[in-house]
């Protein structure tokens, strides 16, 4: 088996599951919907607590400038037979700033959870031909769109032009 097969089968991302987003700043990229990484988890390894899981997460809260507040976690996923471990950091605001003052986030821990966990996916490949910028390649976007529409429909899938 080669050394990136996981990666490799788990790398490809159905544009169907993902969103553009625009960041403070100017940055701009594409997300991957959580649940999607973790249906491709589920596909390759079963349900979740059986071939795949999360560990207890670890929370770290650090006051930020002018009121604000961050969490960050630090989340663990394993897989497969002998519960390999990788792990991701996330994190958000609980306590923003914006044009009416300080605002407060109930969902930020839930968020800083999910960005870690979906890190920690990302060192095995999951979504990886997002992260490595293959998303700003509408050729690539076209044909991997249409993989997963092949596949869907359980025809041959077309190779990626990269």
């Amino acid at each position: 088996m080669s050394n990136t097969a996981l990666w490799d089968k788990l790398g490809k991302t159905d544009p169907k599951h993902t969103k553009k987003f625009k960041r403070s700043g100017g940055f701009e990229g594409t997300a991957i919907k959580p649940m999607f990484s973790y249906r491709r988890m589920t596909e390759e390894f079963g349900p979740c607590g059986q071939g795949w899981g999360v560990g207890k997460p670890d929370f770290t809260v650090v006051p930020g400038p002018e009121g604000e507040m961050l969490v960050y976690c630090t989340a663990s996923i394993w897989y497969g037979a002998d519960h390999n471990i990788v792990y991701g950091v996330g994190g958000d605001k609980v306590a923003g700033k914006n044009k009416n003052g300080l605002q407060l986030d109930d969902e930020a821990f839930k968020k800083a959870f999910t960005d870690g966990v979906t890190n920690a996916l990302k060192m095995i490949g999951v979504g990886a031909d997002v992260h490595m910028g293959l998303f700003d390649d509408n050729k690539y976007v076209n044909t991997i769109a249409k993989e997963f529409e092949a596949e869907k429909a359980g025809e041959k899938k077309p190779e990626p032009k990269q």
